[in-house]
């Protein structure tokens, strides 16, 4: 009967078109705020639920780690060989490899964003303000260090140092106190070479948006050109060079790759000493050598925030 009245009060001439049923997909999307929100909480959930896992895990007293057996700190301030304990569990802050490899990792990290902030802030200087022939070669080879493969990287870095340790043995006869031997050396030229691109890319976008008249004016002034640079162009493209340092020290830091080819056998540093533990097994230890870093990025983290909004108060 309502079917029937519709048809009935509608204007003569217009055909009677049911209502089209939307797809299940369109139906969620309808409500644009609840879809969204679901979305991002799965996304959410998908990339860090594993990384919760990981963490309560790491307070797990079972040595093989695959049940949980009891919550301890044993796996992060444990002494190996305490009376009545597991001789396989160590604390990490007391695992004397463990501190010698992120000593390590953290001294090849710094000495290669120092080197590598420094080079790529003059090259993107090089290659935003001057005008050469070689201009376009310099910036393709740039991107093309940031493209390939990193393990066609770590293979052709190892070729060039044993290449040229050889070199010099049979034609110079000086060896440069065998900083080109896989070693720590090796690993500082390495990243940096690795780093130098991304520093590029990063600083050469933040001068592309700098208004050179502020310099013209500072210039007109009476300021001298250094004057200029550390009054004026380094304030203006400080965060730039801050957000290239974070990302080449994280690179430098995390790298496995190219670091396992040049290393040596001298030297771990972190990412290859959880590599040639976890051969063994993922154990607590394991875990709680991935919490001890990833809190250490947050602390990073969050004194960089806290420093920013500090600035934008004053």
């Amino acid at each position: 009967m309502a079917d029937a009245t519709a048809l009935q009060g509608a204007p003569a001439g217009v055909p009677h078109r049911k209502k089209a049923r939307l797809a299940l997909w369109d139906r969620i999307m309808a409500h644009s705020d609840i879809g969204i929100a679901t979305w991002a909480i799965l996304v959410y959930v998908f990339f860090y639920l594993p990384i919760v896992v990981l963490v309560v895990f790491s307070f797990n007293k079972q040595v093989l780690n695959i049940t949980w057996e009891g919550f301890t700190f044993d796996w992060y301030i444990a002494e190996q060989g305490a009376p009545g304990q597991d001789p396989r569990v160590i604390g990490v802050i007391r695992d004397p490899a463990l501190i010698s490899a992120f000593v390590t990792s953290l001294e090849i990290a710094l000495l290669s964003t120092i080197a590598s902030v420094a080079i790529g802030v003059l090259g993107a200087f090089a290659l935003v303000r001057f005008r050469f022939r070689t201009k376009n070669v310099w910036d393709g080879l740039n991107y093309t260090k940031i493209i390939i493969a990193e393990i066609v990287a770590g293979v052709s870095t190892l070729l060039f140092f044993t290449t040229l340790n050889d070199f010099l043995d049979t034609y110079v006869g000086f060896d440069f106190f065998n900083i080109f031997l896989p070693g720590f050396w090796t690993v500082v030229i390495a990243h940096i070479a690795w780093n130098i691109p991304f520093v590029v890319v990063i600083v050469r976008a933040r001068l592309l948006g700098f208004d050179r008249s502020i310099e013209e004016a500072g210039a007109d002034l009476g300021a001298n050109p250094v004057s200029v640079f550390f009054r004026i162009t380094l304030p203006v493209i400080f965060p730039g060079i801050l957000a290239a340092s974070l990302l080449a020290f994280t690179l430098s830091f995390d790298d496995f790759v190219t670091t396992f080819f040049v290393i040596g056998q001298d030297y771990n540093t972190l990412p290859v000493k959880i590599w040639s533990m976890v051969r063994m097994g993922i154990t607590p230890e394991i875990n709680a050598i991935s919490t001890f870093m990833m809190g250490f990025s947050m602390i990073i983290v969050v004194f960089l925030e806290l420093k920013a909004r500090v600035s934008e108060v004053l």
